[in-house]
């Protein structure tokens, strides 16, 4: 699953790369070129860090990714599993180990049924605690 974020970041580094390309459009000397290469440059490097952060969700451990920093989590080390919605909203999934960290996991549009139905099995067949509930305002 790809956090909303990366979708952003993206966003923005094409936003970036098309006023580039308006900007040189418009006006070309020797300033706006470097200032070009820059901005271009810069719209690479936040094009590749939106590829970056991910989770998983496997039968066996959950993989979460923030940049370059890796964290799998064993669904032996999970003690709960929290689902908060809002009616007509996305959800949020919020995992609790079993040291107490907590880390959690937005729902974007690549949730379906099919994988909530899948998380509630896999923490159901692991032993862990799973609660749904209506987020607390």
């Amino acid at each position: 699953m790809t956090p909303p974020s990366n979708f952003i970041m993206l966003l923005i580094a094409l936003g970036l790369i098309f006023l580039v390309l308006l900007v040189l459009g418009l006006k070309r000397n020797t300033k706006i070129y470097i200032l070009a290469c820059v901005i271009i440059l810069g719209s690479i490097v936040l094009g590749y860090y939106s590829l970056l952060s991910y989770s998983a969700i496997k039968k066996e451990e959950i993989v979460y990714q923030q940049y370059h920093h890796q964290t799998i989590y064993k669904w032996q080390d999970i003690k709960e599993v929290t689902y908060e919605y809002e009616i007509g909203t996305v959800g949020t999934y919020f995992f609790l180990t079993t040291n107490n960290e907590q880390f959690m996991i937005v729902e974007n549009g690549q949730f379906g049924l099919d994988e909530k139905r899948a998380i509630y099995k896999l923490a159901v067949l692991n032993g862990v605690k799973f609660t749904e509930r209506e987020k607390l305002d």
